[in-house]
C-alpha cells in the first residue's frame, strides 16, 4: 500500500493524498490511517494551523492550487535577476560533474550553459529541467519517479527520493521560495521541500539560488540550514545590510551582477541557446 511507504508519517501521507486528489474526507483518512474520527479532526486542525491545508466540512482540501505559481508564470518574474544568478551559478560547474538540479525557475535558467557541456550527469526532480537538458546528447539525464505536479513540473511522492539516495553528486543547485538566516532555505510545498532536502544531502557542494526578493522571508518547510550551505547565490539588488548579516553569520554570499547581462545574452537565454563559440566561464 502507498501509506506503508511513509513509515508512520501521517502528515506526509495526507499531503500526498491531497497532491493527487485535491480533497479528502475524514472517513477516507480514518480508513487509511486506522485512526478515530476525533484524532483525524485534531490532525487536520493542527495542519491547518501550520498552513498546510484547508479544512472543509467532513474533510480537507489542498491549498497548493492557490499557493503555487505555474512554472511559466514564475519564469516571467524577476527574470533578469534569475538570469544573472544562473550565469553566476554556472561558473562553478565543470565538465564531468554529477549535478543535482532542482525544479525552480532560477535553476531552469542554467540550461543554456548546460547545453554546452561536453559531458555531465544530471539528477533532477523536474520534468522541465529534464526537457531543457536532454537535447545535449553528452549529458546523462536522470529524473526521479513519483507524481508530476502539473503546475510546476516537480516530481514528488513516497518514492521520489530514491534516485538521489542512490548517487553521490558533486554539486547541487537548488532554488527556494524563501531564505532567512535562522531557518535557512525552504519551500512553500512540503513534498517538494522533502525531495530537494535529499537532493542537497547527496551533494558534496550545496548551492542555493535565491533572488533578492526572497531574502529575509520565511517558508513552510526548511530543507537546509544556513551552516550546511556551501554558498548562497543572489543578485546584486539584495539589501546590503542583510547581505552583511548573512556574511557575518558565516554564510558565503555570492552577488550576481545584473548589469553584466548584455542584450544579446538575454535574447540567447530566452531562446535557450548559446553560440558554439561560447565557453563555460570558470571562477578562478
Amino acid at each position: 500500500m502507498v501509506i506503508d511507504r511513509f513509515n508512520g508519517d501521517d502528515e506526509s501521507y495526507i499531503l500526498y493524498y491531497l497532491e493527487v486528489h485535491k480533497r479528502v474526507s475524514n472517513r477516507e483518512l480514518c480508513e487509511a490511517l486506522h485512526l478515530s474520527t476525533s484524532t483525524i479532526r485534531k490532525k487536520l486542525a493542527k495542519m491547518e494551523e501550520k498552513g498546510l491545508l484547508i479544512r472543509t466540512h467532513g474533510g480537507a482540501a489542498s491549498i497548493d492550487a492557490n499557493r503555487d505559481e505555474t512554472m511559466k508564470k514564475k519564469s516571467r518574474i524577476n527574470i533578469l535577476n534569475k538570469k544573472a544568478i544562473a550565469a553566476e551559478a554556472c561558473r562553478f560547474i565543470d565538465d564531468g560533474d554529477v549535478l543535482a538540479l532542482g525544479g525552480g525557475s532560477t535553476v531552469a535558467e542554467m540550461a543554456p550553459w548546460l547545453l554546452k557541456l561536453s559531458g555531465a550527469v544530471i539528477l533532477t526532480d523536474s520534468t522541465v529541467m529534464s526537457t531543457l537538458t536532454i537535447p545535449n546528447q553528452n549529458l546523462e539525464v536522470h529524473i526521479n519517479s513519483g507524481i508530476v505536479r502539473g503546475r510546476t513540473g516537480c516530481v514528488v511522492g513516497p518514492t521520489s527520493d530514491i534516485l538521489f539516495q542512490s548517487y553521490s553528486a558533486d554539486k547541487a543547485f537548488i532554488g527556494c521560495d524563501a531564505f532567512d538566516i535562522e531557518h535557512g532555505a525552504g519551500s512553500d510545498n512540503i513534498l517538494v521541500g522533502k525531495v530537494e532536502k535529499v537532493m542537497l544531502e547527496c551533494a558534496r557542494e550545496k548551492y542555493i539560488l535565491c533572488d533578492s526578493t526572497k531574502l529575509n522571508q520565511n517558508s513552510l518547510y526548511s530543507f537546509i540550514s544556513t551552516p550546511k550551505i556551501t554558498a548562497l547565490i543572489t543578485d546584486d539588488d539584495a539589501n546590503p545590510e542583510y547581505v552583511k548579516q548573512m556574511q557575518d553569520s558565516g554564510l558565503k554570499v555570492i552577488l550576481a551582477p545584473i548589469s553584466n547581462l548584455s542584450e544579446s545574452e538575454i535574447r540567447l537565454h530566452e531562446n535557450n541557446i548559446l553560440p558554439k563559440s561560447e565557453t563555460l566561464k570558470k571562477e578562478k
